[in-house]
């Protein structure tokens, strides 16, 4: 029998702490009820507004509508048709960026439902578990010294991190500065220690090919987004690259990461899962897969997004590392409580139903905009 969709409430959320660079936190959230009463938390990192007035907005004509206007009484047991009707209320107004951004946050609740309706995690519907557990990476902005830098990255391997990721302001700026943050975060975590530069969009073509030569003898395992996203010809003619090339992370649509993929440049694949939403990832793996591509994670926001990612790499064909958002972050630190723990360089994929983690209705209403 069916159990319907019942209600989706979206939450809006911010904070007032600091996060860096990147301004004060935020967050989209949506939850989701079933006529059964089972409940499934998603998220995307995304525009918080504009995705709350995707599904907010009302039903025009079967190509024109909201998200919630087609939803509300849709059966919840199989994502993927769910899916389907989403994209085709969509289809004549948004077919990529925040309108997907808010489906994928739907479609995470929808197999966190689908998880606890079945009494099993998630990756159990997904496929068959390859690991249990992945290695963990740290994410961390660069410091605006390279001491600061150095004593950054320093702590987070002095916290149990056996790689670490760095990038984007400042770097960019000039070739000698670049190769200056590159040694520097070598020489503050050892050789034994993997090192990932995230390139935080900043290059030409040209550019990127250099930085990737002189970058080489610092032994980094990846250079990330070392291009503007839509920037297929110069991701081509990274594909003989000196050090691997990852990519993948602003993309929101099988679509995207399959042209991205063709282009031959990606040595690995980033897949946001609160963007591209666990329905499409499966299919964006089963083509890695055919390519041999290994796919890893990209979590900027929380522990939603973070618990989809850990059920999606369990299945996948290649993985080797998953990413830990380490910056000080009020919402991040409320919504997680360290429900995904680093334990021995690792963190474990979720066994309970669904997602496996809970979230707190307290926390949602404290950060919720206007909630007063």
């Amino acid at each position: 029998m069916a159990d319907r969709i019942a209600s989706i409430e979206t939450f809006v959320l911010e904070g007032e702490g600091a996060q860096g660079a990147y301004g004060a936190p935020y967050g989209f959230v949506v939850k989701v009820t079933s006529e059964d009463g089972l409940t499934g938390y998603g998220e995307s990192d995304t525009m918080p507004e504009v995705a709350a007035a995707v599904v907010d907005a009302p039903y025009l004509n079967g190509m024109m509508s909201g998200l919630r206007a087609v939803l509300l009484g849709i059966d919840s047991s199989d994502p993927a048709t769910v899916w389907q009707i989403m994209r085709e209320a969509t289809s004549n107004w948004g077919r990529d960026g925040v309108t997907r951004h808010a489906m994928a946050a739907i479609d995470i609740a929808l197999w966190d439902i689908a998880g606890m309706r079945a009494g099993v995690p998630v990756h159990a519907l997904l496929g068959t578990a390859r690991r249990d557990r992945i290695e963990a990476y740290a994410s961390h902005p660069l410091g605006t010294t390279l001491d600061e830098t150095a004593a950054f990255a320093a702590d987070l391997v002095s916290r149990g991190y056996r790689a670490v990721k760095f990038g984007w302001h400042p770097l960019g700026r000039d070739e000698a500065g670049d190769v200056a943050i590159v040694r520097t975060l070598r020489e503050a975590i050892g050789d034994g220690v993997g090192l990932m530069i995230d390139g935080g969009m900043a290059w030409d073509a040209e550019t990127a090919f250099s930085r990737a030569r002189l970058f080489e003898p610092f032994d980094i395992r990846w250079l990330e987004e070392p291009l503007a996203a839509y920037d297929l010809a110069g991701y081509r003619e990274l594909g003989c690259a000196d050090v691997p090339i990852a990519a993948g992370e602003m993309a929101a649509t099988y679509e995207e990461l399959a042209l991205l993929m063709a282009t031959g440049g990606i040595d690995v694949l980033q897949v946001d899962i609160s963007r591209v939403g666990l329905t499409e990832a499966m299919r964006v793996a089963q083509l890695a897969e055919e390519l041999d591509i290994p796919l890893v994670n990209h979590t900027y926001s929380y522990v939603l997004n973070a618990a989809a990612s850990l059920h999606f790499l369990a299945v996948v064909h290649r993985t080797s590392l998953f990413e830990c958002q380490v910056t000080k972050n009020e919402i991040r630190a409320a919504l997680d409580r360290d429900q995904l723990p680093l334990v021995d360089g690792c963190v474990a994929v979720p066994q309970g139903p669904g997602l496996g983690v809970a979230v707190d209705d307290e926390v949602l209403g404290r950060f919720r905009a206007n909630s007063e």
